[in-house]
Protein backbone atom coordinates (compact mmCIF):
# COMPACT_ATOMS: atom_id res chain seq x y z
CA UNK A 1 0.00 0.00 0.00
CA UNK A 2 2.74 1.93 0.77
CA UNK A 3 4.50 1.40 -2.16
CA UNK A 4 1.49 2.66 -4.14
CA UNK A 5 1.23 5.85 -2.71
CA UNK A 6 5.02 6.47 -3.12
CA UNK A 7 4.44 5.73 -6.64
CA UNK A 8 1.10 8.09 -7.18
CA UNK A 9 3.13 10.51 -5.73
CA UNK A 10 5.79 10.25 -7.83
CA UNK A 11 3.62 10.46 -10.58
CA UNK A 12 1.91 13.79 -9.52
CA UNK A 13 4.96 15.48 -8.84
CA UNK A 14 6.24 14.39 -12.81
CA UNK A 15 2.90 15.85 -13.59
CA UNK A 16 3.73 19.10 -12.39
CA UNK A 17 6.65 19.58 -13.61
CA UNK A 18 5.93 18.88 -17.09
CA UNK A 19 3.46 21.15 -16.84
CA UNK A 20 5.54 24.26 -15.45
CA UNK A 21 7.88 23.01 -18.21
CA UNK A 22 4.97 23.25 -20.56
CA UNK A 23 3.63 27.17 -19.05
CA UNK A 24 7.82 28.40 -19.39
CA UNK A 25 7.64 27.39 -23.21
CA UNK A 26 4.62 29.01 -23.74
CA UNK A 27 3.75 32.04 -22.74
CA UNK A 28 0.40 31.32 -24.47
CA UNK A 29 -0.66 28.63 -21.85
CA UNK A 30 -4.23 28.79 -20.96
CA UNK A 31 -5.41 26.68 -17.87
CA UNK A 32 -7.94 24.53 -18.64
CA UNK A 33 -11.32 25.32 -17.33
CA UNK A 34 -12.99 22.87 -14.75
CA UNK A 35 -15.96 20.88 -15.67
CA UNK A 36 -19.13 22.36 -14.17
CA UNK A 37 -21.82 19.91 -12.63
CA UNK A 38 -25.42 21.25 -13.26
CA UNK A 39 -27.04 21.92 -10.03
CA UNK A 40 -29.98 20.27 -9.83
CA UNK A 41 -31.81 22.85 -7.58
CA UNK A 42 -31.40 25.77 -10.51
CA UNK A 43 -33.00 24.04 -13.40
CA UNK A 44 -35.90 25.05 -14.53
CA UNK A 45 -39.19 24.58 -13.29
CA UNK A 46 -42.98 24.38 -14.86
CA UNK A 47 -45.96 24.34 -13.20
CA UNK A 48 -49.88 24.55 -14.88
CA UNK A 49 -51.84 27.57 -13.62
CA UNK A 50 -55.66 27.80 -13.86
CA UNK A 51 -57.69 30.65 -13.53
CA UNK A 52 -60.90 28.92 -11.34
CA UNK A 53 -64.06 30.32 -11.18
CA UNK A 54 -66.10 29.07 -7.92
CA UNK A 55 -69.47 28.28 -7.33
CA UNK A 56 -71.19 31.14 -5.37
CA UNK A 57 -72.41 30.29 -2.17
CA UNK A 58 -75.18 31.47 0.36
CA UNK A 59 -75.91 34.18 -2.54
CA UNK A 60 -72.68 35.36 -2.85
CA UNK A 61 -71.23 35.92 -6.19
CA UNK A 62 -68.65 33.49 -7.25
CA UNK A 63 -65.21 34.23 -6.39
CA UNK A 64 -62.02 33.62 -8.91
CA UNK A 65 -58.70 31.97 -8.33
CA UNK A 66 -55.34 31.12 -9.05
CA UNK A 67 -54.79 27.27 -8.83
CA UNK A 68 -51.82 25.71 -9.92
CA UNK A 69 -52.02 21.93 -10.47
CA UNK A 70 -48.74 19.32 -10.70
CA UNK A 71 -49.13 17.71 -14.43
CA UNK A 72 -50.63 17.85 -17.54
CA UNK A 73 -52.43 14.71 -16.16
CA UNK A 74 -54.17 17.04 -13.24
CA UNK A 75 -56.59 17.89 -16.60
CA UNK A 76 -57.19 15.08 -17.60
CA UNK A 77 -58.60 12.96 -14.83
CA UNK A 78 -59.23 12.88 -10.80
CA UNK A 79 -61.01 16.46 -9.69
CA UNK A 80 -59.81 20.24 -9.77
CA UNK A 81 -60.87 22.06 -6.58
CA UNK A 82 -59.59 25.39 -4.78
CA UNK A 83 -60.34 23.44 -1.26
CA UNK A 84 -58.15 24.02 1.01
CA UNK A 85 -55.56 25.56 -1.56
CA UNK A 86 -55.36 28.21 -4.33
CA UNK A 87 -55.03 31.47 -4.04
CA UNK A 88 -58.25 34.03 -3.47
CA UNK A 89 -58.93 36.71 -6.05
CA UNK A 90 -61.05 39.57 -5.25
CA UNK A 91 -64.40 38.75 -7.58
CA UNK A 92 -64.61 38.05 -10.92
CA UNK A 93 -61.73 38.62 -12.86
CA UNK A 94 -60.09 38.61 -16.56
CA UNK A 95 -56.81 35.98 -17.11
CA UNK A 96 -54.29 36.08 -19.85
CA UNK A 97 -50.81 35.07 -20.00
CA UNK A 98 -47.81 36.84 -21.65
CA UNK A 99 -44.55 34.91 -21.51
CA UNK A 100 -44.08 33.44 -18.28
CA UNK A 101 -46.34 35.70 -16.18
CA UNK A 102 -49.84 34.78 -15.60
CA UNK A 103 -52.11 38.46 -15.17
CA UNK A 104 -55.51 38.75 -13.61
CA UNK A 105 -57.76 41.74 -13.57
CA UNK A 106 -60.33 42.59 -11.61
CA UNK A 107 -64.28 43.16 -12.87
CA UNK A 108 -66.38 45.81 -10.68
CA UNK A 109 -65.29 44.52 -7.77
CA UNK A 110 -61.36 45.17 -8.36
CA UNK A 111 -59.39 47.99 -9.81
CA UNK A 112 -55.82 45.57 -9.43
CA UNK A 113 -53.84 43.87 -12.18
CA UNK A 114 -51.86 41.46 -10.50
CA UNK A 115 -48.82 39.48 -11.94
CA UNK A 116 -48.11 35.66 -11.15
CA UNK A 117 -44.69 33.75 -11.46
CA UNK A 118 -42.82 31.16 -10.36
CA UNK A 119 -39.49 32.29 -7.94
CA UNK A 120 -36.28 30.48 -8.67
CA UNK A 121 -37.76 27.27 -6.62
CA UNK A 122 -40.79 27.00 -8.93
CA UNK A 123 -43.59 28.18 -6.44
CA UNK A 124 -46.11 30.19 -7.79
CA UNK A 125 -45.58 33.99 -6.65
CA UNK A 126 -47.01 37.14 -6.79
CA UNK A 127 -44.67 38.96 -9.48
CA UNK A 128 -46.37 42.55 -9.38
CA UNK A 129 -49.44 44.57 -9.36
CA UNK A 130 -51.28 47.78 -10.63
CA UNK A 131 -53.96 49.70 -10.63
CA UNK A 132 -56.38 50.94 -13.70
CA UNK A 133 -59.78 53.19 -14.05
CA UNK A 134 -62.13 50.23 -15.67
CA UNK A 135 -61.56 46.80 -15.94
CA UNK A 136 -58.71 45.40 -18.49
CA UNK A 137 -60.47 42.63 -20.50
CA UNK A 138 -58.45 42.70 -24.35
CA UNK A 139 -54.78 42.12 -24.30
CA UNK A 140 -52.22 41.29 -26.67
CA UNK A 141 -48.49 40.19 -25.94
CA UNK A 142 -46.12 42.33 -28.15
CA UNK A 143 -42.89 40.28 -27.42
CA UNK A 144 -41.44 38.11 -24.63
CA UNK A 145 -40.90 41.68 -22.72
CA UNK A 146 -44.48 43.11 -23.58
CA UNK A 147 -47.96 42.94 -23.03
CA UNK A 148 -50.62 45.64 -24.06
CA UNK A 149 -54.11 45.49 -22.17
CA UNK A 150 -56.53 48.02 -23.19
CA UNK A 151 -59.92 49.66 -20.69
CA UNK A 152 -63.37 48.70 -21.92
CA UNK A 153 -65.42 51.66 -22.27
CA UNK A 154 -69.08 51.09 -21.63
CA UNK A 155 -70.02 55.36 -22.54
CA UNK A 156 -68.43 58.53 -23.44
CA UNK A 157 -66.56 60.09 -26.07
CA UNK A 158 -62.86 59.50 -23.56
CA UNK A 159 -59.82 57.79 -25.61
CA UNK A 160 -59.22 54.29 -25.47
CA UNK A 161 -56.41 53.72 -22.86
CA UNK A 162 -53.49 51.38 -23.82
CA UNK A 163 -51.25 49.77 -20.58
CA UNK A 164 -48.12 48.88 -21.42
CA UNK A 165 -47.00 45.97 -19.20
CA UNK A 166 -43.53 44.47 -18.53
CA UNK A 167 -44.26 40.62 -19.31
CA UNK A 168 -41.72 39.30 -17.37
CA UNK A 169 -42.20 41.58 -13.93
CA UNK A 170 -46.39 42.23 -14.11
CA UNK A 171 -45.09 46.27 -13.91
CA UNK A 172 -47.22 48.77 -16.01
CA UNK A 173 -44.98 50.75 -17.88
CA UNK A 174 -47.08 53.71 -19.13
CA UNK A 175 -49.97 54.62 -20.74
CA UNK A 176 -50.63 55.46 -24.08
CA UNK A 177 -54.33 57.39 -24.69
CA UNK A 178 -55.25 57.22 -28.21
CA UNK A 179 -58.89 57.66 -29.80
CA UNK A 180 -59.76 54.65 -31.95
CA UNK A 181 -62.75 55.70 -33.93
CA UNK A 182 -64.01 58.92 -34.73
CA UNK A 183 -67.88 58.67 -34.81
CA UNK A 184 -67.95 61.19 -32.35
CA UNK A 185 -71.61 62.66 -32.98
CA UNK A 186 -73.22 65.85 -31.37
CA UNK A 187 -73.11 64.92 -27.90
CA UNK A 188 -77.04 65.06 -28.06
CA UNK A 189 -79.40 62.24 -26.83
CA UNK A 190 -80.56 62.65 -30.83
CA UNK A 191 -76.82 62.51 -31.89
CA UNK A 192 -74.53 60.54 -28.89
CA UNK A 193 -71.84 59.68 -31.41
CA UNK A 194 -70.31 56.31 -30.50
CA UNK A 195 -67.57 54.52 -28.21
CA UNK A 196 -65.37 51.46 -29.60
CA UNK A 197 -64.85 48.34 -27.46
CA UNK A 198 -61.91 46.52 -28.41
CA UNK A 199 -61.96 42.92 -29.13
CA UNK A 200 -58.87 41.60 -30.16
CA UNK A 201 -55.63 43.01 -30.77
CA UNK A 202 -52.47 41.12 -32.94
CA UNK A 203 -49.17 43.00 -33.20
CA UNK A 204 -47.55 41.90 -36.65
CA UNK A 205 -44.22 43.56 -38.53
CA UNK A 206 -44.56 47.14 -36.51
CA UNK A 207 -48.38 47.71 -37.05
CA UNK A 208 -50.54 46.65 -33.96
CA UNK A 209 -53.98 45.57 -35.53
CA UNK A 210 -57.05 46.11 -33.37
CA UNK A 211 -60.79 45.16 -33.90
CA UNK A 212 -63.44 46.52 -32.29
CA UNK A 213 -67.25 47.12 -32.10
CA UNK A 214 -69.38 50.56 -31.31
CA UNK A 215 -71.55 51.39 -28.77
CA UNK A 216 -74.30 54.12 -28.44
CA UNK A 217 -72.02 56.94 -26.02
CA UNK A 218 -75.14 57.14 -23.77
CA UNK A 219 -74.39 53.92 -21.96
CA UNK A 220 -77.42 52.03 -23.74
CA UNK A 221 -75.90 49.12 -25.35
CA UNK A 222 -77.02 49.67 -28.57
CA UNK A 223 -74.42 48.61 -30.84
CA UNK A 224 -74.88 51.00 -34.03
CA UNK A 225 -73.18 50.34 -37.48
CA UNK A 226 -73.69 46.53 -36.88
CA UNK A 227 -73.66 45.78 -41.01
CA UNK A 228 -70.09 46.10 -41.30
CA UNK A 229 -66.68 45.01 -39.59
CA UNK A 230 -63.66 47.35 -38.84
CA UNK A 231 -60.02 47.31 -37.21
CA UNK A 232 -58.12 50.18 -36.73
CA UNK A 233 -54.23 50.14 -38.20
CA UNK A 234 -52.18 51.30 -36.05
CA UNK A 235 -47.97 51.91 -35.90
CA UNK A 236 -46.15 50.26 -32.99
CA UNK A 237 -44.66 51.56 -30.77
CA UNK A 238 -45.57 54.93 -31.73
CA UNK A 239 -49.45 54.30 -31.04
CA UNK A 240 -49.70 56.27 -34.86
CA UNK A 241 -53.39 55.32 -36.31
CA UNK A 242 -52.63 54.30 -39.67
CA UNK A 243 -56.19 54.16 -40.94
CA UNK A 244 -59.25 52.36 -40.04
CA UNK A 245 -59.88 48.98 -42.52
CA UNK A 246 -63.28 48.12 -43.27
CA UNK A 247 -65.45 44.84 -44.79
CA UNK A 248 -69.43 45.09 -45.83
CA UNK A 249 -69.33 41.25 -46.06
CA UNK A 250 -70.35 40.87 -42.35
CA UNK A 251 -70.55 42.05 -38.50
CA UNK A 252 -68.63 43.89 -36.46
CA UNK A 253 -65.51 41.51 -35.44
CA UNK A 254 -65.10 39.48 -31.88
CA UNK A 255 -67.45 39.27 -28.56
CA UNK A 256 -67.23 41.25 -25.81
CA UNK A 257 -64.71 39.28 -22.88
CA UNK A 258 -62.75 37.79 -25.47
CA UNK A 259 -59.34 38.58 -26.59
CA UNK A 260 -59.74 36.12 -29.69
CA UNK A 261 -61.50 38.59 -32.15
CA UNK A 262 -58.57 38.22 -33.83
CA UNK A 263 -55.59 35.85 -34.68
CA UNK A 264 -52.21 36.00 -36.58
CA UNK A 265 -51.15 32.08 -37.69
CA UNK A 266 -47.96 30.67 -38.34
CA UNK A 267 -47.59 32.47 -41.70
CA UNK A 268 -48.89 35.58 -40.59
CA UNK A 269 -52.20 35.96 -42.07
CA UNK A 270 -54.61 37.60 -39.61
CA UNK A 271 -57.77 35.84 -39.59
CA UNK A 272 -60.76 37.56 -37.61
CA UNK A 273 -64.40 36.25 -37.08
CA UNK A 274 -68.08 38.18 -36.60
CA UNK A 275 -70.73 36.69 -34.90
CA UNK A 276 -73.72 38.68 -35.85
CA UNK A 277 -75.59 37.21 -33.08
CA UNK A 278 -78.24 39.04 -31.06
CA UNK A 279 -77.55 37.11 -27.97
CA UNK A 280 -73.79 37.46 -27.85
CA UNK A 281 -74.50 41.21 -27.13
CA UNK A 282 -75.30 43.20 -30.47
CA UNK A 283 -78.50 44.28 -32.11
CA UNK A 284 -79.45 42.19 -34.73
CA UNK A 285 -77.07 42.16 -37.93
CA UNK A 286 -78.32 41.65 -41.07
CA UNK A 287 -75.01 40.05 -42.50
CA UNK A 288 -73.58 36.91 -41.85
CA UNK A 289 -72.00 35.36 -39.74
CA UNK A 290 -68.41 34.79 -41.08
CA UNK A 291 -64.08 34.82 -41.25
CA UNK A 292 -62.31 37.57 -43.03
CA UNK A 293 -58.49 37.33 -43.12
CA UNK A 294 -55.42 40.22 -43.63
CA UNK A 295 -52.92 38.19 -45.75
CA UNK A 296 -49.29 38.74 -44.37
CA UNK A 297 -47.61 41.82 -45.20
CA UNK A 298 -51.28 43.61 -46.32
CA UNK A 299 -53.31 45.95 -44.33
CA UNK A 300 -56.64 45.28 -45.71
CA UNK A 301 -58.67 42.73 -45.56
CA UNK A 302 -58.35 40.47 -48.73
CA UNK A 303 -61.09 40.62 -50.89
CA UNK A 304 -61.18 37.18 -52.10
CA UNK A 305 -61.72 35.53 -48.91
CA UNK A 306 -64.34 35.65 -46.73
CA UNK A 307 -65.87 32.32 -45.19
CA UNK A 308 -69.58 32.53 -44.13
CA UNK A 309 -69.67 30.08 -41.37
CA UNK A 310 -73.32 30.74 -40.59
CA UNK A 311 -74.37 28.98 -43.74
CA UNK A 312 -71.32 26.87 -44.45
CA UNK A 313 -72.51 22.75 -43.54
CA UNK A 314 -72.75 22.45 -40.11
CA UNK A 315 -72.30 26.19 -39.59
CA UNK A 316 -74.19 28.69 -37.85
CA UNK A 317 -73.56 31.90 -35.96
CA UNK A 318 -69.93 31.52 -33.71
CA UNK A 319 -69.74 32.60 -30.49
CA UNK A 320 -66.22 32.43 -29.85
CA UNK A 321 -63.07 30.84 -32.25
CA UNK A 322 -59.36 30.05 -30.89
CA UNK A 323 -56.65 29.20 -33.11
CA UNK A 324 -55.18 25.38 -32.95
CA UNK A 325 -52.59 25.43 -35.47
CA UNK A 326 -52.48 23.76 -39.43
CA UNK A 327 -54.80 26.26 -40.57
CA UNK A 328 -57.28 25.31 -37.69
CA UNK A 329 -59.25 27.04 -34.80
CA UNK A 330 -61.91 25.42 -31.75
CA UNK A 331 -64.98 27.64 -32.69
CA UNK A 332 -68.38 27.43 -30.12
CA UNK A 333 -71.26 27.97 -32.40
CA UNK A 334 -74.79 29.66 -30.80
CA UNK A 335 -77.40 26.69 -30.66
CA UNK A 336 -80.18 29.20 -30.31
CA UNK A 337 -80.02 32.77 -31.31
CA UNK A 338 -83.38 33.25 -30.58
CA UNK A 339 -82.96 32.75 -26.93
CA UNK A 340 -82.57 36.66 -26.59
CA UNK A 341 -80.10 40.25 -26.15
CA UNK A 342 -77.00 38.80 -24.01
CA UNK A 343 -78.98 35.04 -23.68
CA UNK A 344 -75.96 33.04 -23.97
CA UNK A 345 -74.15 35.11 -21.48
CA UNK A 346 -74.37 32.92 -18.69
CA UNK A 347 -72.02 30.29 -16.63
CA UNK A 348 -74.87 26.92 -17.24
CA UNK A 349 -77.05 26.50 -19.85
CA UNK A 350 -77.02 24.56 -23.25
CA UNK A 351 -76.20 27.21 -25.59
CA UNK A 352 -73.44 26.25 -27.92
CA UNK A 353 -71.46 23.44 -29.74
CA UNK A 354 -67.99 22.64 -30.36
CA UNK A 355 -66.47 22.69 -33.85
CA UNK A 356 -62.99 22.62 -35.84
CA UNK A 357 -62.75 25.51 -38.43
CA UNK A 358 -60.58 24.51 -40.59
CA UNK A 359 -59.64 28.01 -42.07
CA UNK A 360 -57.73 27.40 -45.45
CA UNK A 361 -60.73 24.85 -46.34
CA UNK A 362 -64.02 26.62 -45.09
CA UNK A 363 -64.85 23.90 -43.37
CA UNK A 364 -66.72 23.23 -40.01
CA UNK A 365 -66.89 19.87 -38.22
CA UNK A 366 -68.64 18.91 -35.45
CA UNK A 367 -66.90 17.91 -32.52
CA UNK A 368 -67.94 14.47 -30.75
CA UNK A 369 -67.48 13.44 -27.53
CA UNK A 370 -68.95 16.73 -25.98
CA UNK A 371 -72.62 18.21 -25.03
CA UNK A 372 -74.45 21.44 -25.90
CA UNK A 373 -73.14 23.56 -23.12
CA UNK A 374 -72.19 26.82 -21.51
CA UNK A 375 -69.02 28.91 -21.36
CA UNK A 376 -68.96 32.93 -20.54
CA UNK A 377 -66.11 34.61 -20.73
CA UNK A 378 -63.08 32.41 -22.21
CA UNK A 379 -59.25 33.00 -21.91
CA UNK A 380 -57.20 31.21 -24.74
CA UNK A 381 -57.14 27.96 -24.60
CA UNK A 382 -54.11 26.10 -24.03
CA UNK A 383 -52.60 23.82 -26.50
CA UNK A 384 -49.61 21.13 -26.20
CA UNK A 385 -48.89 18.17 -28.65
CA UNK A 386 -51.49 19.22 -31.07
CA UNK A 387 -54.42 19.16 -28.28
CA UNK A 388 -56.55 21.85 -27.12
CA UNK A 389 -57.32 22.23 -23.47
CA UNK A 390 -60.55 23.65 -22.51
CA UNK A 391 -63.84 23.96 -19.55
CA UNK A 392 -66.99 23.94 -20.47
CA UNK A 393 -70.55 23.15 -18.48
CA UNK A 394 -73.09 21.24 -18.83
CA UNK A 395 -76.58 22.03 -17.39
CA UNK A 396 -79.94 23.20 -17.25
CA UNK A 397 -79.86 27.29 -17.46
CA UNK A 398 -79.52 29.34 -14.66
CA UNK A 399 -83.16 30.60 -13.78
CA UNK A 400 -83.78 34.36 -12.90
CA UNK A 401 -83.76 33.58 -9.21
CA UNK A 402 -80.37 31.49 -9.45
CA UNK A 403 -82.16 27.87 -10.40
CA UNK A 404 -80.27 25.12 -11.46
CA UNK A 405 -76.84 27.21 -10.77
CA UNK A 406 -75.55 24.05 -8.74
CA UNK A 407 -77.12 21.41 -10.54
CA UNK A 408 -74.40 21.41 -13.42
CA UNK A 409 -71.13 19.15 -14.07
CA UNK A 410 -68.11 21.16 -15.15
CA UNK A 411 -65.49 19.47 -17.40
CA UNK A 412 -62.10 19.92 -19.05
CA UNK A 413 -62.12 18.63 -22.64
CA UNK A 414 -59.01 17.86 -24.72
CA UNK A 415 -59.81 18.49 -28.28
CA UNK A 416 -58.02 16.95 -31.01
CA UNK A 417 -58.79 18.81 -34.21
CA UNK A 418 -57.45 16.07 -36.65
CA UNK A 419 -60.20 13.89 -35.42
CA UNK A 420 -62.77 16.45 -34.36
CA UNK A 421 -62.80 14.24 -31.10
CA UNK A 422 -62.99 15.82 -27.23
CA UNK A 423 -61.97 13.71 -24.85
CA UNK A 424 -63.59 14.27 -20.99
CA UNK A 425 -61.00 14.93 -18.39
CA UNK A 426 -61.14 16.25 -14.73
CA UNK A 427 -64.12 17.40 -13.19
CA UNK A 428 -63.92 20.77 -11.95
CA UNK A 429 -65.57 21.77 -8.99
CA UNK A 430 -66.68 25.26 -9.83
CA UNK A 431 -68.48 27.16 -12.65
CA UNK A 432 -65.27 27.30 -15.09
CA UNK A 433 -61.55 27.16 -15.41
CA UNK A 434 -61.45 30.83 -17.01
CA UNK A 435 -57.85 30.07 -18.69
CA UNK A 436 -55.36 27.34 -18.75
CA UNK A 437 -51.46 27.80 -18.73
CA UNK A 438 -48.24 26.89 -18.44
CA UNK A 439 -45.09 29.20 -16.88
CA UNK A 440 -41.14 28.13 -16.10
CA UNK A 441 -39.22 30.17 -13.95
Amino acid sequence: MKTKNVIQKIGIVIMIAMCVISCGDDDNFIAPSPVSTPDPELELKSKYVVGFQSLPTAGESPIDYVLELPSLESLTTGEISVEGKGIPQTGWRFFHQANNTVFTAGYSDDDTCIAYGLDAEGALEEKGNFAFQTTLDNYATIDENTLIAVELTYGGLADKRFHIINAQTGALEKIVEHPIDTDMGSGTPEDPGSTPWVTGMVFRDGKLFVSYHKWLADGSYVTPDVDRAYIAVFSYPAFELEKIIEDTRTSPIGVNGHSTGIEKIENGDIYSFSTSALSAGFTAATKPSGILRIKNGATEFDSKYFFDVESAANGGKLFWMDYIGNGKAIGRIILNDAIGPWGVFKEQGSFFKLVVLDLVNKTVTDVQGIPAHANRYTSTMYVEDGKAYLSSRVGEAIGLNGENADSGETHVYAVDPETAMATKGAKVQGYALKGIFKITN
